[in-house]
C-alpha cells in the first residue's frame, strides 16, 4: 500500500479495528489484542517534497526517521527534535502519533509543533 487511497481502501475493506504499523518500534504504545488488524505503512514511504530554503519537508508517514535525518543533513539541517528509536527504524508516522519528541522538546518544542499538514484516513476509510 503505497497511497492514500490504497490504504482507504484497506481500513474500509477491513472487518475489525485497523492498527497502522510502521517501524514497530514503539509496540508498548500499541493495542495489544489480537482482535486489530495490522496494517503495514512501510510502502507508504518517501520525501515527497523539500525546500530547504523555505525549511519544509513534505514526507509520507511510512518513511524511515533516519531518511529525513539524511536528507536534512545534506543540506546542513537537522529535525527540531529528538526522535526515538531512529536506529531502530521508528518512522515519521509512528513518531508524530506516539507524541514522543525526546528531551530535545524542553529546547524546541515537541515534534507535533511542527506539523504543518496532514492527510488522514479516518476509520471508515
Amino acid at each position: 500500500m503505497n497511497t492514500a487511497e490504497s490504504i482507504a481502501a484497506a481500513v474500509a475493506a477491513a472487518s475489525q479495528a485497523v492498527l497502522p504499523v510502521g517501524g514497530g518500534t514503539k509496540p508498548g504504545l500499541a493495542a495489544s489484542s489480537s482482535a486489530v488488524q495490522r496494517l503495514d505503512m512501510r510502502g507508504c514511504s518517501g520525501i515527497v517534497g523539500y525546500e530547504p530554503s523555505e525549511y519544509l519537508i513534505t514526507v509520507r508517514g511510512g518513511t524511515p526517521v533516519r531518511d529525513v535525518q539524511h536528507s536534512l543533513a545534506e543540506h546542513g539541517q537537522y529535525l527540531p527534535f529528538d526522535p526515538l528509536f531512529v536506529g531502530q527504524g521508528a518512522t515519521m508516522g509512528g513518531s508524530v502519533a506516539s507524541g514522543l519528541s525526546g528531551c530535545g522538546q524542553l529546547l524546541y518544542g515537541r515534534l507535533r509543533d511542527f506539523v504543518m499538514e496532514v492527510e488522514l484516513i479516518d476509520g471508515l476509510g
